[in-house]
This record gives C-alpha cells, sequence and structure tokens, in this order.
C-alpha cells in the first residue's frame, strides 16, 4: 500500500501528542511571587507590625508627663487604625493571590521534564565516539527502522522520521 505525504507526519489513532504546557505555570508562579512578596509586606506586614510608626510623633516637643501621657493616647487610639474595611478587602484578594500561587507550586512540582534529544543515546554510542562509529551505528538504525523493511509496522514511517 503507497503512503501519501500527508501519512509521514501523522500519528497513528493511539497515540495524543503531548503538549508541553508547563511554561503557563512557571510563567504564572515567577509572576505571582514577584507580584505578592512586596505586596504582602506592604499590605499587611508593614501595618501589623509598623502601624504605630506612621504616627506623626514630630509635635513630641518636650518629655514632660503631660506631653508622654497625649502621646500615650495618641498611640493607643491609633493603634489599631489600619484595621478597617479596606484592609480586610486587601487582605481576602491577597489570600485568593496566594492561593493561585499555591496552586501553581502544585503544578508545577508534578510537571515531569521532557526527554531531550540526545543522538548518542539514541544511536547507542558512547558521546567521544569517533565520526566513523557514529555513521555505522546511524547506518545500522536506518535500516532496521526503514519503513519498507517494516511494512507491517504503522508506526515504520514515523520511527524512521
Amino acid at each position: 500500500m503507497p503512503s501519501n505525504f500527508k501519512e509521514n507526519f501523522e500519528r497513528g489513532e493511539s497515540d495524543a501528542l503531548d503538549y508541553d504546557d508547563s511554561a503557563f505555570y512557571y510563567f504564572g508562579l515567577a509572576l505571582l511571587l514577584i507580584a505578592l512578596i512586596p505586596a504582602t509586606y506592604q499590605i499587611v506586614i508593614k501595618p501589623i507590625f509598623y502601624g504605630e510608626i506612621s504616627i506623626n510623633f514630630s509635635n513630641k516637643n518636650c518629655k514632660c508627663n503631660i506631653c508622654e501621657q497625649r502621646m500615650a493616647k495618641r498611640a493607643a487610639l491609633y493603634r489599631f487604625s489600619w484595621l478597617n474595611k479596606r484592609f480586610m478587602v486587601q487582605t481576602m484578594i491577597l489570600a485568593f493571590l496566594w492561593y493561585l500561587c499555591f496552586e501553581c507550586f502544585n503544578a508545577v512540582k508534578d510537571i515531569e521534564p521532557l526527554k531531550t534529544f540526545i543522538p548518542h543515546e539514541l544511536l547507542g554510542v558512547e558521546q567521544d565516539a569517533k565520526v566513523s562509529t557514529v555513521k555505522k551505528a546511524y547506518r545500522k538504525l536506518s535500516r532496521e527502522k526503514h519503513p519498507d523493511k517494516n511494512p507491517d509496522n504503522p508506526e515504520a514511517v514515523n520511527e524512521f522520521i
């Protein structure tokens, strides 16, 4: 049965082509981490741990007892001023984005690396083999895999290519 050109570049019905969509997950993970680490510091960590520092202490001119008490009351009054509706919404958005980051990480850690094309392994010769040895191995393998030598094997064309 003569083969036409199109059949040479099609896989059999049983083989499905494998696509590498891992780049999407790597890119998504990198982009999320680049944005989330500074955003988490600015939106969550800085207000919680350094919220009192944002109070304007420049009015503190003296160390008298009255001024000290007034500044202590002011610090107590503004201690949790960062805890408002805006903070809660931003924290929820950050939590969702961290969840997406976690899901991207789970997808990336399970990805198996693609097989690489190493001609020396395919031919069964050492990497430092002589050119004549490589040519002999190539000729031998091409004779074994040639479609004319394997007329009963429908995948012979794909293996030969």
